[in-house]
């Protein structure tokens, strides 16, 4: 056999076997459907309360009318095209499930169903997301009519829609899999590459078309015809905005999808390992336990909503210093419930990963507003000329990326030594390493035990963060409502109150800041969990070759082959930025020359006497979008899946280190050094050096297309290509470990 299946049938024994567990099943039967529950209840509630809300326009509900139907539209072409690449997976992802069961063949069907629900509920949750967006825009401009701070509430309030039913669905979903599938943990990883497949799918080709429109109409529009941002004679407007939802809700909403899944469905495999070696289950369903009640936090966070427009700062701060003092208290109930009296070592692992989290949130607010000085330099910088704005945006982005690496590099030494730590607690509570685990088979306890315990203190970290995972996603939706809102309030000017357009833009103004930190939140998630997914798949390694290698003795770095692996992994994050780009840069040249064609050959556009033609701009996005997100996604999959099969996992384990060091420096540059570009133009819209119009702002337009693929397109798609990588190496690690045939040959 390859893979341990009595270590299955041993956990299924416990499941039959409620007596001697009791806090597992309190877990699985009354916590997690308790806080599904209780969530659904709660989106009821809400939805109820938001469409009870007077319509106050008319125009304006039109404008909104065609950004929902623009995003369903697009949406529903890239679902077309994606399960395409699901279907030609389907087979591959099913025969890696060969060994699961009994019965070979029902073993690669349903694996293959599950990568197939896993997909699609990533998709279905980042739809809610553009659903829960489009729906609310126009309820916050309306509401920003009579008071701002409804407005802002409003918004809030429609990214919680995304957060709770984002993170309920995937919690039913592995909940559900785990009930019918009988505790069959090894089936479930197909469900998260499922879903790692369709976020990364979803994020690329919605930051591709957002940039595509944004950059096109910002260059014609803004800086050769001089007219306001979002204005209606603008082609590109309604592309551009279209392209927020499709971006920033339904991209990002599956991105976390993925990231909490790839937490909950690694610390599954992981707690396998743990109750393989003590025969301790809970460890298998507390990732899914935790995140299910972090679900609490956020409506937690709705007594602190009130904003200061002065200083909002201070606003979103107070928000999420609640969510993170509430879900301390859980963590801490939960750990000692679990683990007892080693629960108080695994409860500062965990709080390592909620701080580091919370200082990542403080470096990326620090680089990205424009109160501060890495930004007001970028600002500065546009009175000299674009080149030199271009140069400051840059440079901001390199630096920030030293600060969030010692960050995340130290949280992963502490947390597991302080999981190590709990490990050698627990022997000393054995009386001595064990010599044997569960099923009788002899062990080197000394060697594994302290090492599962301190891969178990990272996990804890990373599933620490995901618990506020809901609270970020809700504010990160919060962006593209207030951006979608300040663009309607614009282009239906004449139904706008007056000072309306100015409270809205500092809404939007917020909503950067709030979009830049579910960034680097969703970084710092990424570079935790895969992390935990590269400990996993070491130990899933070392176990399913059943004592024919031992992985970790074939680390080493004096191995060519080892290198090879990591340089292939550090660049692959560099060749999927390039081809990010070259999309981004293809879409945007033909939506400039669409744009300047409708100023040209539309009499009275510019004037405002004829309306452009919104449709053709919406096509050519949707199509340049559609056409390349397909070819960084599956470029990084035949590359992976041709050097695991050649190589083996000792060369893939080096591969995916070397993925999350590339991935995390890409990923930070970009997504703050863009958010710096564009904050940077805000703030001379707002005034600065001569406001909007000057030769400041000119510069600031220039820089900001530069940024918009660093902040929106590639540099997002960093979390999802750190997780996607791992989920593929551990879904198809038997076929690796059947395979690698250049390992042996070769002799080093």
């Amino acid at each position: 056999m390859l893979h341990i299946l009595p270590a299955i049938e041993k956990f299924k024994e416990i499941l039959s076997n409620f007596a001697e567990h009791p806090v597992f099943f309190i877990c699985i039967f009354i916590l997690i459907p308790l806080a599904l529950i209780f969530s659904l209840v709660s989106i009821f509630l809400i939805y109820r309360k938001i469409n009870a809300l007077e319509k106050k326009t008319v125009r304006m509900r039109e404008i909104s009318a065609d950004i929902k139907h623009g995003a369903k539209v697009y949406l529903k072409d890239q679902a077309k095209s994606l399960l395409k690449i699901l279907v030609l997976l389907f087979i591959p992802v099913g025969i890696t499930g060969f060994n699961f069961l009994d019965n070979p063949l029902i073993g690669i069907l349903l694996t293959g169903l599950i990568f197939l629900l896993g997909s699609v509920s990533s998709l279905i949750a980042g739809y809610i997301g553009m659903i829960a967006a489009t729906k609310s825009n126009i309820l916050v401009v309306e509401a920003s009519i009579d008071d701002p701070n409804k407005g802002f509430k409003l918004s809030y309030y429609g990214g919680m829609i995304t957060g709770i039913l984002n993170i309920s669905m995937f919690v039913l979903g592995i909940w559900l899999v785990l009930i019918l599938t009988n505790g069959n943990i090894y089936l479930m990883v197909g469900y998260d590459f499922g879903a790692s497949v369709s976020a990364l799918f979803a994020q690329v080709g919605g930051g591709i078309y957002t940039k595509s429109a944004d950059m096109g109409a910002d260059l014609v529009g803004k800086y050769e015809m001089d007219i306001k941002e979002d204005d209606p004679r603008n082609p590109a407007i309604i592309a551009d905005l279209v392209g927020d939802n499709v971006g920033d809700c339904a991209g990002r909403g599956a991105d976390l999808f993925e990231s909490a899944a790839s937490d909950a469905i690694g610390g599954m495999v992981l707690g396998l390992a743990i109750f393989l070696l003590i025969g301790e289950p809970i460890f298998i369903i507390s990732n899914l336990t935790l995140i299910a009640l972090g679900l609490f936090s956020l409506f937690f966070t709705t007594i602190f909503l009130k904003i200061d427009f002065k200083k909002p700062a201070k606003s979103i701060w107070r928000v999420f210093l609640a969510c993170t003092l509430f879900n301390i208290l859980i963590i801490i109930i939960i750990n000692i419930l679990f683990f007892g009296i080693l629960g108080f070592w695994l409860i500062f692992s965990s709080i390592i990963g909620l701080v580091s989290v919370f200082i990542t949130i403080i470096f990326t607010t620090y680089y990205t507003r424009s109160e501060y000085t890495p930004t007001k330099k970028v600002a500065v910088a546009s009175q000299i000329s674009p080149s030199s704005n271009i140069i400051a945006g840059l440079s901001t982005g390199f630096s920030s990326v030293f600060g969030p690496m010692i960050i995340f590099a130290l949280s992963v030494v502490g947390s597991y030594l302080f999981g190590y730590f709990c490990g050698i607690h627990y022997v000393d509570m054995l009386g001595g390493y064990p010599t044997n685990n569960i099923l009788g088979e002899p062990i080197d306890g000394a060697f594994l035990l302290p090492l599962v315990f301190g891969i178990w203190g990272v996990n804890m970290a990373s599933v620490s963060s995901d618990i506020i995972i809901s609270t970020v996603l809700s504010f990160d939706t919060f962006g593209p409502i207030a951006d979608n809102a300040a663009g309607i309030a614009e282009m239906g000017h004449e139904e706008a109150s007056e000072g309306l357009r100015d409270n809205l833009d500092k809404l939007d103004a917020i909503g950067n800041t709030t979009k830049a930190i579910a960034k680097g939140f969703a970084l710092i998630c990424g570079g935790f969990s895969s992390i935990v997914l590269f400990f996993t798949f070491l130990l899933s390694a070392n176990t399913l070759a059943e004592g024919s290698w031992n992985i970790f003795n074939n680390l080493n770095l004096e191995n060519p082959l080892i290198i090879m692996g990591l340089s292939i992994g550090t660049v692959i994050s560099i060749l999927f930025t390039a081809m990010v780009f070259k999309a981004v840069q293809k879409g945007s040249m033909k939506m400039v020359l669409e744009v300047r064609h409708q100023f040209k050959n539309i009499p009275g556009l510019k004037e405002g006497a004829n309306k452009p033609d919104y449709d053709e701009c919406i096509n050519i996005c949707a199509k340049n979008a559609l056409n390349s997100m397909l070819k960084p996604v599956l470029y990084i999959i035949a590359i992976e899946l041709i050097l695991g099969i050649l190589f083996g996992p000792i060369v893939i384990s080096a591969f995916l280190i070397g993925n999350l060091i590339g991935c995390l420096i890409m990923g930070f540059w970009q997504s703050i050094g863009g958010a710096s570009f564009d904050n940077a133009k805000k703030s001379i819209e707002a005034g600065l050096f001569g406001g909007k119009g000057s030769f400041a702002h000119k510069s600031a337009i220039i820089g900001d297309t530069v940024g918009d693929p660093l902040k929106d397109a590639a540099g997002p798609s960093m979390n999802i290509l750190i997780t996607t990588i791992n989920n593929l190496a551990l879904t198809f690690l038997p076929i690796f470990i059947l395979t690698g045939y250049l390992w042996n040959i070769i002799p080093f």
